[in-house]
């Protein structure tokens, strides 16, 4: 007890020191919250007392600055701004109060404050548009706070534009702020009207700024996409809105001045280059509808050419050749393009009817607009000429002298662009005014009308129209020629005050509007004559009336250029054919062709006797510049006017360089093993210069809108003769023998030229290959043979030469709006299908038209893989088109005799991948292909008698330019196997055919095997036992029961019919037994299953056998004599399948003989008597003597076996001689071994020492008809 008291006590007293130890913590806990408030409140009060506002703002802006170029990345506000914004907001209506100012005002003022000092402490220029990164930074911070206080309900944006626009507004602030949502554009343009002008000269000052970095470039499109999207759809969104027409000041404004800037030199790539590209589309992002971008367009293009109408209409005539699309600003250019893009050709030609036939236009822009059209689509020249139209007849319906001239200033400037995007000025004027049935020919008014309006524009013609019209006048009647005559004579004077020659003028020559003079204009015209002569064998219309109309010309330029010395051909070219032409026709005067026929004699001389003023050295380097000149020209976008006066001149340099050489063969002939060296810079100077030219003129304009440059490049060529044997000849060798060398420029430089001779191969000689009996072909055709695809490498340079030719060609054909089939050769289609559908898996199915989309596929970009291309091309509907034509189809036989030429060692596939490709060729493509098309029709019998067609005629094709590789490794085995299994599917199916269907192979083989070879040629010789070889390795893969036909005879009982395959035998097989007179092993089983297989099908099968082989012993006793010498090896074999065919043990009665021919043949030779059995003597003796060759028989047991051989069975014995020689005579061409030979031999003098005194032996040499001689010449 006394202890239990002070431990109760200590517990109590520790409880309540522990409360008290709590109660003391909460309170100290509470007055240090306390002490905290207080301290705030303290702090707040201390801060009122001494707060400036604007730092205030800067201190709670600074704990979010943004450190970015612009404030659409901000996340939002730290965690504790609420706490800021509250003091900011407090101080500032605590302010508010004190001063007596609107807390709106207030805070507009404080923001305003703050970006002034931002901008100035950093920047002391004062005309900028653009922020640095800091200070773009800071005012996107400041927006944020000030977008705090919009929330808050004490910030007035009406109030800070009053505030800001007393001060100098800087355009990304404002832009800011319209980002921001405080204070947008809308606002500011309905607000002030000054503002327009203010944001006019911003742009402008925007366009110009120096971008120093990345950012600066980014926020300049943004700041420039935003207002112009605010600008755009104000001002064409809705044309009732208030601010419609400011916004459409501006704008206008902003185009003025890039109109205006034009004019100044070097400006235009820079302030104004950088407002076009506020018409790219892309701008808009959306922002803008459709509708009100085309309106702005519209807008825009109506501006561009109803600006500044400065240039009068005469002018316009006098400048228009200055105007063309190479000589427009690049600047003007791309705004064409930019605004044309939202447009089709027909709404662009449209408006600008309108714009022209209601307001002044600047015929400048109004004229490049034009040409823009015309370069960059397609379209414009069928757009345009149906405009033409209509102005033609609108103009004579209403005799409006405006339209004349919009008529003639349109046309004009198309003839600008050349000949590849619209007709000539010269073609057109005569299309218009040549003919009665024109509009100016109806009536009197409509004739002076016309006239009038031309001798109005005389003062100001350029002479090039002059001539044209002088030339070519209208066509006008009789009773009004007077007029027409007093036109002529007011033309003819101005060119007279021009100093312009009406007589300097080509009678070929084409005028587009181009001012410049053409040189040699009568050579160009015997060019252009010859050539017309050459094609149409008629004298050109154009020279006869040039000698009747233009005499002075014709007798002063023409015909001196014609007959300009020269050395002639022996035989006649087409130049000596129009020169005697014209002299039957009595245009050339006798004097002059007299002077011609001597300087070319005393030229003959100058040649003979070796004077040359020139060297060929000095004709390459003349060369060499004028393709150089020829590259720049492409490079500079030269008119194809332009293009064609250099290569007349190339043309009179190459002719200077070889004049004697100008033969004018018809034929060209190619030797392929031996390459004309003699001109090989000059041709490889040209193959470059031309792969040069296309790839420079491909920079500048893609190969659909060249114009038509490399056709007349080649025909430039072809009027050499000389240079185009020697360009064939380089380009096989280029082909067919470097073809890994080729780069792709080199590829696709060669594919256009195939694609250009191919097109002129009117123009052009044919070719023939030396050594071939083909005949002669086009050389393009011919040239598509030197691409051979055996090997890897053959095949990857024949791929990407093929899809050169036909992107090309594609392109091509669609520049020239004409048939694809005139610019790809037959020949390279062909190889096209074949390596494509063997290389590209993808294309198989295009091939069969499994897959029809993308009709209309574009020509391929040959950068990617040309894999790809392929692919591409046969999606497109042209190139599958040309299969339908007879000359482009790769038929069957020409597919097996390409697969058969591909090594398979230097194969591009795998064995796997050729097997596949293969099996789809035969089985999928060309199975159930028509017959029409080169397949099979779906007859598998047809199929297989291709395959076995190919198999014996590849030694006939190696022959023909193929190589040995293919005999040896090639794709043979392949295809054989290919074959056995179509013909394991034809004799599973033979049971339902008629009977004739069995003959199929026969028939194939038959006609292969039917021509004797000529026994005095040795190559013939050696080609047909080849085939023979190859005869005899298909009929091994032949299922044996193919081989013989089963017939219903009269009684209705199944036979078989082997007559097809006897005569194969007696007059196929019977050549190719060689020295042993035997058939081989392999042939000699196949045809005895041939027999047992049949026979299963008949009503009696050992009858059936018995039956085919006695006709076989009477018949063909080839066969049986085989089987009695491979007997051995085959007893096993056939008896097997003979009682697993039928079931029965003992064979058939004729197979039983063999059985115990061989048997009896055996004991004989081990020295044994037994009886001989009941079968042929021949038979006996060759089971015999194949015995003797396997056993080593004792010379004393084949002594014995001889004699009584003699006295029993003479007529073995005398066969069995026939046989011993027969090994002899195949011992000694074989050169045997000594041991071998040495044992034939004797057994043939012992055989022949007992027949000396018997007559039996002289029976080999009885022609009577015995069964001897039968077996004899049946055998032999």
């Amino acid at each position: 007890m006394l202890r239990a008291t002070p431990d109760g006590e200590h517990s109590a007293r520790a409880a309540t020191t522990i409360t008290a130890l709590l109660a003391r913590r909460a309170v100290k806990r509470a007055a240090d919250d306390e002490a905290e408030q207080h301290l705030q409140e303290s702090c707040v009060k201390l801060l009122m007392r001494h707060q400036n506002t604007s730092e205030l703002l800067l201190e709670i802006t600074s704990h979010r600055k943004i450190r970015s170029i612009s404030c659409d990345g901000y996340e939002g506000l730290e965690h504790n701004t609420g706490i800021q914004t509250s003091v900011l907001e407090d101080e500032l209506r605590r302010r508010s109060e004190q001063m007596g100012v609107p807390v709106g005002l207030l805070s507009a003022r404080v923001l305003l404050e703050n970006i002034e000092d931002l901008i100035t402490q950093t920047d002391t220029n004062t005309e900028h548009v653009l922020l640095n990164i800091k200070q773009r930074s800071d005012v996107c911070a400041l927006l944020k706070s000030a977008q705090a206080l919009v929330s808050a309900g004490i910030f007035s944006p009406e109030l800070l534009w009053q505030e800001y626009w007393k001060l100098q507004p800087v355009l990304e602030v404002i832009y800011h702020l319209h980002t921001h949502n405080i204070l947008t554009l809308d606002f500011m343009l309905e607000r002030d009207a000054a503002a327009s002008a203010w944001i006019t000269d911003q742009l402008k000052a925007l366009c110009a700024a120096m971008k120093t970095t990345p950012d600066d470039h980014q926020i300049q499109h943004q700041i420039l996409s935003t207002v112009v999207c605010v600008l755009v759809r104000r001002a064409f969104e809705d044309s009732g809105h208030k601010l419609s027409q400011t916004c459409c000041w501006i704008l206008d404004s902003m185009i003025s001045w890039l109109l205006d800037s034009l004019s100044v030199k070097g400006t235009e790539t820079s302030a104004a280059g950088f407002w076009v590209q506020v018409f790219d589309v892309s701008v808009f992002g959306g922002c803008v509808t459709e509708d009100t971008l085309q309106r702005f367009f519209t807008h825009t293009l109506m501006r561009v050419l109803t600006y500044q109408p400065i240039f009068k209409v005469s002018d316009v005539i006098a400048a228009q050749s200055e105007w063309s699309f190479a000589k427009t600003l690049p600047l003007l250019t791309a705004l064409f393009s930019k605004v044309c893009l939202v447009f089709s050709v027909e709404c662009v030609l449209s408006q600008m009817q309108q714009i022209l036939e209601t307001h002044e236009v600047n015929w400048r822009h109004v004229l490049s607009c034009l040409s823009h059209l015309l370069i960059y689509h397609s379209q414009t020249q069928r757009c345009l000429t149906d405009l033409l139209s209509r102005l033609l007849r609108s103009a004579f319906d209403r005799y409006d002298v405006e339209k004349m001239i919009t008529l003639f200033l349109l046309s004009r400037q198309a003839s600008l662009e050349g000949p590849a995007v619209f007709p000539s000025y010269s073609d057109w004027f005569k299309l218009s005014f040549g003919g009665s049935s024109g509009y100016h020919a109806k009536s009197k008014k409509s004739t002076v009308f016309l006239l009038k309006f031309l001798s109005d524009l005389v003062p100001y013609e350029p002479p090039q129209y002059l001539k044209v019209h002088v030339m070519h006048p209208p066509y006008i009647g009789g009773k009004y020629r007077s007029l027409l005559q007093e036109y002529v004579t007011l033309a003819k004077t101005r060119l007279r005050d021009l100093k312009v020659s009406l007589e300097e003028t080509g009678i070929f020559e084409v005028v587009n509007g181009s001012a410049g003079v053409v040189e040699c204009p009568a050579q160009q015209d015997v060019e252009k004559a010859v050539t017309l002569f050459l094609t149409t064998s008629k004298i050109p219309a154009t020279v006869i009336e040039a000698s009747i109309f233009r005499r002075l010309y014709f007798l002063s330029r023409f015909l001196p250029a014609l007959l300009s010395p020269r050395v002639l051909p022996v035989k006649s070219d087409a130049r000596m054919m129009f020169i005697e032409a014209l002299r039957k026709a009595d245009k050339i005067p006798g004097s002059l062709y007299t002077s011609y026929t001597e300087s070319c004699q005393r030229e003959t001389y100058r040649q003979k006797e070796g004077v040359c003023e020139s060297s060929e050295d000095d004709h390459l380097l003349v060369l060499q510049e004028q393709f150089l000149h020829l590259r720049r020209m492409m490079t500079d976008g030269a008119t194809d006017g332009d293009v064609c006066a250099q290569l007349s001149r190339i043309s009179l340099t190459l002719r200077n360089q070889r004049a004697g050489e100008e033969t004018g063969s018809d034929v060209i002939t190619l030797n392929r093993d031996s390459p004309d060296s003699a001109h090989a810079a000059v041709t490889s100077l040209i193959l470059q210069s031309f792969c040069l030219c296309l790839l420079d003129a491909s920079r500048v304009k893609p190969p659909n809108r060249q114009g038509s440059w490399p056709s007349v490049f080649v025909k430039v060529l072809l009027a050499h003769r000389w240079l185009v044997s020697a360009l064939i000849h380089r380009l096989w060798d280029l082909l067919q023998y470097q073809g890994s060398a080729l780069s792709a420029a080199h590829v696709l430089g060669l594919a256009a030229l195939q694609v250009e001779l191919h097109y002129c191969r009117l123009v052009c000689p044919p070719l023939q290959l030396m050594g071939s009996s083909a005949g002669a072909l086009s050389v393009s055709e011919c040239l598509s043979d030197a691409l051979i695809c055996s090997t890897r490498s053959h095949m990857a340079l024949c791929l990407r030469f093929c899809v050169a030719v036909l992107s090309y060609g594609l392109c091509r054909a669609s520049a020239q709006s004409e048939e694809l089939h005139n610019f790809i050769p037959g020949r390279l289609y062909k190889k096209a299908q074949y390596v494509m559908s063997r290389l590209v898996p993808e294309t198989r199915a295009h091939l069969s038209d499994e897959d029809e989309s993308d009709l209309h596929t574009d020509a391929p970009d040959l950068t990617g893989r040309v894999e790809e291309s392929a692919v591409a091309l046969w999606r497109n509907a042209q190139i599958r088109s040309l299969k339908k034509q007879p000359q482009y189809q790769l038929s069957f036989s020409e597919w097996l005799s390409s697969e058969l030429r591909v090594q398979r060692s230097r194969d591009a596939l795998t064995d796997l991948e050729r097997q596949e490709y293969e099996q789809w060729a035969c089985e999928q493509y060309y199975l159930h292909m028509s017959e029409h098309d080169g397949g099979c029709g779906g007859d598998v019998t047809r199929i297989c008698a291709r395959i076995i067609t190919a198999v014996l005629d590849r030694h006939t094709a190696s022959r023909t330019g193929g190589s040995s590789h293919e005999l040896t490794d090639g794709c043979l085995p392949d295809l054989l196997s290919i074959l056995q299994a179509l013909l394991y599917e034809v004799a599973v199916t033979q049971q339902n055919a008629s009977d004739e269907t069995g003959h199929f192979l026969w028939d194939v083989i038959d006609s292969r095997c039917s021509v004797t070879p000529d026994p005095d040629s040795i190559g013939h010789e050696l080609s047909y036992q080849r085939t023979l070889d190859d005869v005899s390795r298909v009929l091994s893969l032949v299922p044996p029961g193919m081989l013989l036909t089963v017939r219903i005879d009269r009684t209705g009982r199944r036979t078989l019919d082997c007559h097809r395959m006897m005569k194969h035998i007696s007059h196929v097989q019977r050549r190719a037994c060689g020295p042993a007179a035997l058939l081989s092993f392999q042939l000699t089983a196949h045809f005895l299953k041939a027999v047992v297989s049949g026979s299963v099908s008949c009503d009696c099968p050992a009858e059936a056998v018995n039956v085919c082989l006695s006709l076989f012993n009477t018949e063909c006793p080839l066969l049986p004599l085989s089987a009695a010498r491979w007997w051995t090896r085959l007893a096993a074999a056939v008896s097997s399948q003979w009682k697993r065919l039928t079931g029965l043990d003992a064979l058939p009665e004729q197979l039983q003989m063999l059985e115990d021919s061989h048997s009896w043949s055996r004991r004989a030779g081990a020295g044994c008597v037994s009886p001989v059995p009941s079968a042929p003597s021949w038979l006996l003796a060759a089971c015999l003597h194949a015995s003797l060759r396997r056993s080593d028989c004792e010379t004393e047991n084949v002594r014995r076996l001889v004699r009584q051989l003699h006295q029993t069975d003479r007529p073995v014995l005398l066969f069995l001689f026939v046989s011993s020689v027969t090994e002899l005579i195949s011992a000694h061409l074989s050169q045997q071994a000594a041991g071998c030979l040495e044992r034939v031999r004797d057994l043939s003098v012992c055989l022949l020492t007992h027949l000396l005194d018997d007559s039996d032996w002289l029976l080999l040499f009885d022609q009577s008809g015995s069964a001897f001689s039968r077996v004899w010449v049946l055998r032999f």
